[in-house]
């Protein structure tokens, strides 16, 4: 309480606020710049808002969307005194925008996360690996900052929280996660407006997208592992991005048996991993040996290969490997 205390403290005396938004951006990030953005303003600071990867246009009805930007680095930007650079949900400085300063008097660098694997990189390190969402977390620093949420918040908080659950149907979902998102809506928030443009405002081209990954879909290690992969040239020339992709790999969990869901995509030079676990599978171990990390249940590494040939790797790795469970051994 006493360090929660203090990054209060910190956030109120500084002058500037930069939020950070991780890499291939979701709803608990975006969710988070957006009630720290509007808090923020309501306070008077100078706000910037900035992340790797470009803004989710399935998101765009969260305020101060228009005020994002993509940037590669902070170098230039953490000169004065007075500022305060905020991480959400980022387990690491390579996630996010380069060029994070070190902690120190000038720049005070808040990191608050719910990944175990947090490298503990800021001024103040909040990391509850039990907290079902940063937003989660963040909506109780309001709390005890004692910060007024209004109306306009309640949406992005409740984005935050709902998607990182799978609005509220993944093991993460507890006592605490419903009795927030039951606060929020008392407050004013719109559960089936959040889930309507996130959930239900794809793009038949996007569907296209999703036909071709499930028509993919595999089954391996006696059916225990299903999974399936992107090329670039797939999303070539119909006018989808990588945002069309989400929520795929929860897709190819709800098969029958089906303990761990595994989706490649091909990016500039590597193929990006996504991966989703049933108990007692744990994602993060899969993910950490290729580098990655995340949660139990779902996590993501990078592998410099094609995507067909980094599938190929992937399992034959996992059924090296007694310790992650499907070895049969």
């Amino acid at each position: 309480m006493k360090e929660l205390n203090e990054m209060i403290r910190a956030l109120e005396q500084a002058q500037e606020w930069i939020i950070l938004a991780h890499e291939k951006p979701d709803g608990d990030t975006l969710g988070c710049g957006s009630a720290l953005f509007l808090q923020g303003a309501t306070m008077g600071k100078k706000c910037s808002w900035l992340g790797p990867d470009p803004f989710p246009r399935v998101y765009g009805f969260l305020p101060f969307s228009e005020k994002y930007v993509t940037a590669d680095t902070l170098e230039g930007m953490t000169g004065s005194g007075g500022m305060a650079v905020i991480v959400a949900d980022t387990s690491n400085p390579a996630r996010t925008v380069g060029g994070l300063p070190e902690a120190g008097e000038r720049v005070v660098v808040i990191n608050i996360d719910h990944h175990g694997d947090n490298s503990r990189f800021g001024s103040f390190n909040w990391i509850d690996e039990q907290s079902s969402s940063v937003g989660l977390m963040i909506y109780e620093l309001f709390l005890s900052a004692r910060w007024e949420i209004s109306r306009e918040m309640t949406d992005p908080f409740f984005t935050a929280i709902a998607t990182d659950t799978g609005f509220f149907r993944f093991p993460s979902t507890d006592e605490r996660t419903l009795r927030t998102a039951a606060d929020l809506v008392a407050r004013g928030a719109e559960p089936s407006r959040v889930f309507r443009e996130v959930y239900e405002n794809r793009s038949l081209a996007g569907l296209h997208l999703w036909g071709t990954g499930l028509s993919r879909a595999t089954l391996h290690l006696d059916g225990r592992v299903c999974a399936t992969f992107l090329t670039r040239e797939d999303f070539s020339g119909i006018g989808v991005a990588r945002e069309d992709t989400e929520d795929l790999v929860n897709a190819l969990l709800s098969v029958r048996g089906v303990l761990a869901a595994l989706l490649f995509q091909e990016d500039e030079g590597c193929c990006r991993v996504s991966i989703r676990t049933r108990d007692p599978l744990n994602a993060r171990d899969m993910a950490a040996l290729w580098g990655g990390g995340g949660h139990e249940r779902a996590s993501g590494c990078r592998i410099e290969d094609t995507p067909e040939r980094s599938l190929k790797a992937f399992l034959s790795r996992l059924e090296e490997l007694d310790e992650i469970g499907l070895s049969g051994n």
